[in-house]
């Protein structure tokens, strides 16, 4: 099937179910530039059909599934700021605007309850895939000097091995921006079983993922499917994971100061 994304929906409307008449609908409704941020848990929320028949759907369309949906309509209004001299400047306000709205939804609190349970766990182990690896490593860099040893691989496979491994008294962080990659939910999948606490940090608070979540830290810029890779998500991901990192800090107190000096010494002599 051909045509743009609208005129196809309106092309298989005649031997369309009742289900995905209403979804047809529903979509129309949705201004398209609010429609290629949605995931599709909170599309199915918002227009009350299920995620499965909104993917039979787009299949139906000649698309691969919700994901490959939103790509081309998100080509088809085009991302790209016309003025292309106030690029840097809008990627710094939307740096900020991400990190100032994640903020408002961060509780000291709980982060510092999070970081009494990482501090007595046996295990720790930050996984992510993609992009938000990045944020992952940060974890992994910013515990080392405090002392704590943390699995940070991004090979799916060592993950897997690594979770089912772990137990109730070792800990495992999350991190996907969308919350429903499907390594990360098998590792989500695998820790369940395992009775391991698990933290996830995502966009999306009725991802898949966060089924999974004994914690939930939200970070809040959602990306649009032709967006993939932009380092705005990551750096929200990275906020949220250093402010985590800070409260185990603060849990740890003098301990900590003394092993992010002895870190600090221990690689003084790497700069000029």
């Amino acid at each position: 099937m051909v045509g743009k994304v609208f005129d196809r929906m309106e092309s298989v409307r005649p031997m369309a179910t009742k289900a995905e008449r209403k979804l047809i609908e529903e979509i129309r409704r949705i201004d398209k530039n609010v429609l290629i941020y949605l995931s599709i848990t909170e599309l199915s929320g918002l227009v009350d059909v299920a995620e499965a028949t909104i993917v039979r759907f787009c299949r139906k369309l000649g698309y691969k599934g919700f994901q490959d949906f939103k790509l081309s309509l998100s080509q088809e209004l085009g991302s790209e700021p016309k003025d292309t001299h106030s690029r840097p400047q809008q990627i710094a306000e939307d740096m900020i605007d991400a990190i100032t709205e994640t903020s408002k939804q961060i509780d000291h609190e709980v982060c510092l309850g999070i970081a009494r349970r990482m501090v007595q766990a046996g295990k720790i182990c930050v996984f992510a895939v993609g992009n938000s690896s990045i944020a992952s490593l940060a974890v992994r860099y910013r515990l080392l000097r405090a002392g704590i040893s943390v699995d940070a691989s991004s090979d799916p496979h060592i993950q897997s091995i690594a979770v089912a491994n772990l137990n109730e008294h070792d800990f495992l962080i999350l991190i996907s921006i969308s919350g429903s990659t499907k390594d990360i939910l098998s590792l989500a999948e695998i820790a369940k079983k395992r009775n391991v606490p698990v933290l996830v940090i995502t966009n999306y608070d009725k991802s898949p993922l966060v089924k999974y979540a004994d914690w939930v830290l939200l970070s809040s810029k959602k990306e649009a499917a032709n967006e993939g890779g932009s380092l705005i998500g990551t750096v929200t991901q990275a906020y949220v994971a250093d402010v985590l990192c800070t409260a185990v800090y603060e849990v740890l107190g003098g301990d900590a100061a003394e092993m992010r000096f002895r870190a600090s010494d221990a690689v003084a002599d790497k700069a000029l």
